[in-house]
C-alpha cells in the first residue's frame, strides 16, 4: 500500500456502539413519530399504516435484503486478500441488479397500490401504500453505499444515514399528517400523508450517502493501488459469489417479512370470527402500532452487533484465522446475550409504564391491551436478538443459505401457531406475540447447530445463556419490586424512569458479581482493536 493510505479499521464492538447510538436515535424518532400520529388518528387508522408497512417491508426485503451484508462481506474479503479491484466491481454488480429491481418494484407497487391494500383487508390503506412505494427504490440505493462503508469496518456513514432518514420521517411525516388533519381530511388520507414523510426521509438519506461516497477519502480508493492492477477476480465469479451471499439473505428476509404480513392477514381475519372488523383492527393496531414500536426500541442494540460483526468475521475467515474467528464469536455472542436478556426482561417488567408514557392519551382499554401484548413480546427479544447475530455469523462465512432453512422452519411454526392461537377468543391477539416466542428459540437452536457443523464452534453455555438469564431474572425482580414500591407515590407513566434506573444498576451489578464481564473488559471495548 502506498504511503498515506490508511489501514481498515479494526474490531467490531466500536462499530456496534456507533450503530447502537444511531439506532437509538432512529428508533426514538420512529416512536416519537408513531406516538403522536396514533394519538391523532387512533389505533384503527394506524392499522392501515401497519398494513401498508407490511407490504412495503416485503418489497423492501426483495429489493434490498442482503445488499449491505453481501457488499460488506465481499469488500472485507477483497481487502483481506488485497484484491482491491474487486471492490468497485462488486459495487457495480450490486447496483446493476438491486437498484434496478428496487425501481421496478416501486413502479409496480404504485400501479397496484389499491389491489395490494385490498389484499391486506384494508382498502383504506390505499393512500399509505401509494405514498410509501417510491421509498423502495431510494432505500435500495442507500443499501449499496452502506455495504461499501461497512465493508471497511466504518459504521459511521450508515449511522448518519439512519438518523437522517428517521429525522426527516418524523418532521415531514407528522407535519404533513397534522396539516391534512387540520384541513379536515379523513384519517386514511392523513395516515397516507404521514407515509409520504417516510418516503421523503429515504430520499434525503440516499442523497447523503451518494455525497458521502463521492467525497470519500483515499483510504476508500484502494483499487487505485498498483497491486490492484494485476490482482482481481473475473466479474462472473464475483457475481456468483455475491449472489450466493445476498440471495439466501433475501429469501430469509422475505420469509421473515412475509411472516409479519401473514400475521397482519391472519390475525385480523381470525379475530373477525368472534369480533366485528372495527374491534379486530383496534386490537391489531394496539399490537402493531403501540406494542411493537416500543418493543423495537431496544432491538437495535443487539442487531448492531450482528451488522458490525460481518466484516470482522469475513476478513478473519478469508485469512483462515481460526483463533481470531473464535475470539470474535465469543465476544459477539456474549455481549449480544447480555443485551438481549437485559432488554427483554427489563422491558417486560416496565411494560405498563412504557405504554402509558408513550400512549397515555389512548383509552384505558387500549392501554391495557397494549401493556399485556408488550409484556409478552418483550421476552422474544432474547431469542430474536441472539438469532440475528447467529445469522450474521453464517452469512459472514458463506453459509447464508443455512439461515434460510432455519428461518423457513421458524416461519412455518410461527404461522401455524398464530393461525391456531388467534382462533381462540380467550387468546385472540395475544396469539401473535406468543407465536414469536415459540418460533424464534427453534430458529436459534438451528442456527447454533449450523455454526457448530461448519465452524466447529459452540458458544459457552454459561456465558451466553445461564449467567445472563440469572442476571435478567434478578433485574426483573428488582424492577417489579420498584414498581410495587412506587405504586402509591407516582403514576406508572412517570415511575418508569426510576424503575429503568434501578433495573440498569441491578443488572450491571449482577453481571459484575457473576463475573460475566470485568471492568477491565469494559474499558477495552472503547479501544479500536
Amino acid at each position: 500500500m502506498t504511503k498515506g493510505i490508511k489501514q481498515p479499521r479494526k474490531g467490531f464492538l466500536l462499530g456496534a456502539m456507533v450503530l447502537s447510538l444511531s439506532g437509538f436515535l432512529s428508533k426514538l424518532c420512529g416512536a416519537v413519530f408513531k406516538i403522536p400520529l396514533t394519538n391523532l388518528v387512533g389505533p384503527e387508522a394506524m392499522g392501515y399504516f401497519g398494513s401498508a408497512y407490511s407490504i412495503y417491508n416485503f418489497l423492501l426485503a426483495l429489493a434490498t435484503a442482503g445488499i449491505p451484508t453481501g457488499i460488506s462481506t465481499m469488500v472485507a474479503r477483497s481487502i483481506a486478500t488485497k484484491k482491491y479491484k474487486d471492490i468497485s466491481s462488486v459495487l457495480k454488480i450490486a447496483a446493476s441488479i438491486f437498484v434496478l429491481l428496487g425501481a421496478t418494484l416501486s413502479v409496480l407497487g404504485m400501479i397496484f397500490a389499491r389491489p395490494l391494500a385490498r389484499l391486506m383487508n384494508s382498502d383504506e390503506a390505499y393512500y399509505c401504500v401509494l405514498a410509501i412505494m417510491p421509498a423502495v427504490f431510494f432505500i435500495s440505493a442507500v443499501a449499496v453505499f452502506r455495504g461499501f462503508f461497512q465493508g471497511h469496518n466504518n459504521m459511521v456513514p450508515t449511522a448518519w444515514s439512519n438518523v437522517i432518514e428517521a429525522t426527516f420521517k418524523l418532521v415531514a411525516g407528522y407535519g404533513i399528517a397534522l396539516i391534512l388533519h387540520l384541513q379536515g381530511y379523513p384519517s386514511p388520507v392523513v395516515v397516507g400523508g404521514a407515509m409520504a414523510g417516510v418516503t421523503l426521509g429515504t430520499v434525503i438519506s440516499s442523497l447523503f450517502m451518494l455525497l458521502r461516497y463521492l467525497l470519500r477519502g483515499d483510504e476508500y480508493r484502494l483499487s487505485a493501488e498498483p497491486e490492484a492492477e494485476t490482482v482481481s477476480t473475473p466479474k462472473k465469479a464475483l457475481t456468483k459469489d455475491f449472489l450466493s451471499i445476498t440471495f439466501p439473505i433475501m429469501i430469509s428476509s422475505v420469509t421473515s417479512t412475509l411472516m409479519s404480513a401473514v400475521d397482519s392477514f391472519f390475525v385480523v381475519n381470525r379475530m373477525k370470527m368472534y369480533l366485528d372488523l372495527s374491534q379486530a383492527n383496534i386490537r391489531w393496531g394496539c399490537y402493531g402500532s403501540m406494542a411493537l414500536p416500543i418493543y423495537n426500541l431496544p432491538s437495535f442494540l443487539i442487531t448492531s452487533i450482528g451488522t458490525s460483526l460481518v466484516p470482522s468475521i469475513s476478513m478473519a475467515y478469508a485469512q483462515n484465522d481460526k483463533e481470531k474467528i473464535r475470539t470474535t464469536l465469543d465476544k459477539a455472542l456474549k455481549y449480544a446475550s447480555i443485551l438481549a436478556f437485559g432488554c427483554g426482561f427489563g422491558l417486560s417488567a416496565v411494560s405498563e409504564g412504557a405504554v402509558r408514557l408513550f400512549y397515555g392519551a389512548q383509552s384505558e382499554a387500549n392501554i391495557e391491551i397494549a401493556t399485556g401484548l408488550l409484556s409478552v413480546i418483550s421476552l422474544a427479544l432474547v431469542s430474536v436478538g441472539i438469532t440475528n447475530v447467529t445469522a450474521s455469523i453464517l452469512q459472514s462465512v458463506g453459509k447464508a443459505h443455512m439461515s434460510v432453512v432455519s428461518v423457513a422452519v421458524g416461519s412455518l411454526i410461527k404461522t401455524a401457531a398464530t393461525f391456531v392461537m388467534v382462533s381462540f377468543p380467550q387468546i385472540n391477539i395475544y396469539g401473535a406475540p406468543l407465536s414469536t416466542n415459540i418460533a424464534y428459540p427453534i430458529v436459534l437452536l438451528m442456527n447454533l447447530f449450523f455454526i457448530r457443523k461448519y465452524l466447529g464452534y459452540l458458544p459457552k453455555f454459561r456465558d451466553v445463556f445461564l449467567k445472563p438469564l440469572v442476571c435478567a431474572v434478578g433485574c426483573y425482580g428488582a424492577v417489579k419490586l420498584t414498581v410495587f414500591a412506587l405504586g402509591n407515590f407516582a403514576t406508572a407513566r412517570w415511575a418508569i424512569f426510576p424503575e429503568i434506573l434501578v433495573g440498569i444498576v441491578v443488572y450491571i451489578a449482577l453481571i459484575l458479581l457473576v463475573k460475566l464481564v470485568s471492568l477491565c473488559e469494559i474499558r477495552k471495548i472503547f479501544k479500536k482493536s
